[in-house]
């Protein structure tokens, strides 16, 4: 059984767009640490910034939640998300499978993300992408 904290992040993720950033305070504490594989954001403020820039850009972009393992004060999510970007795959939708840590006591105040940035963007662009992927065939093989 999960905490409503949790409940409550999920239920965010999962209906998370351009237009309701604000619900990121519900389950964020205003000294978040976020950190993804390009970002380290300190503070609700930045967060909400860094979301309104990367949201303001997307065609749209779903969580599907997996898997959800919590114990005192820790969580970790395991998720799909999709998404779509004008100028990234053609616009067409990319699948990128990953997880993310959180603490939290009353609200969420540490979010890692882990995932696949070849999955989510390198693979997808022109040049690079197809030079990634015969790299990881040939490993592959």
């Amino acid at each position: 059984m999960t905490s409503a904290l949790i409940d409550d992040f999920c239920r965010v993720y999962q209906g998370l767009d351009k237009n309701n950033l604000s619900q990121l305070g519900l389950v964020y504490s205003d000294n978040i640490n976020f950190i993804d594989a390009l970002h380290n954001l300190k503070g609700l403020d930045q967060l909400s910034e860094y979301f309104s820039h990367l949201y303001g850009h997307l065609l749209y972009c779903n969580f599907n939640i997996e898997e959800v393992i919590e114990e005192e004060g820790k969580a970790s999510i395991i998720w799909t998300m999709q998404y779509a970007h004008p100028k990234i795959n053609k616009g067409n939708t990319i699948s990128v499978n990953g997880s993310s840590h959180l603490k939290f006591n009353e609200k969420i105040y540490y979010h890692r993300d882990f995932l696949d940035m070849g999955q989510m963007l390198y693979e997808h662009l022109p040049l690079l992408g197809g030079v990634i992927r015969m790299v990881k065939n040939r490993v592959a093989s």
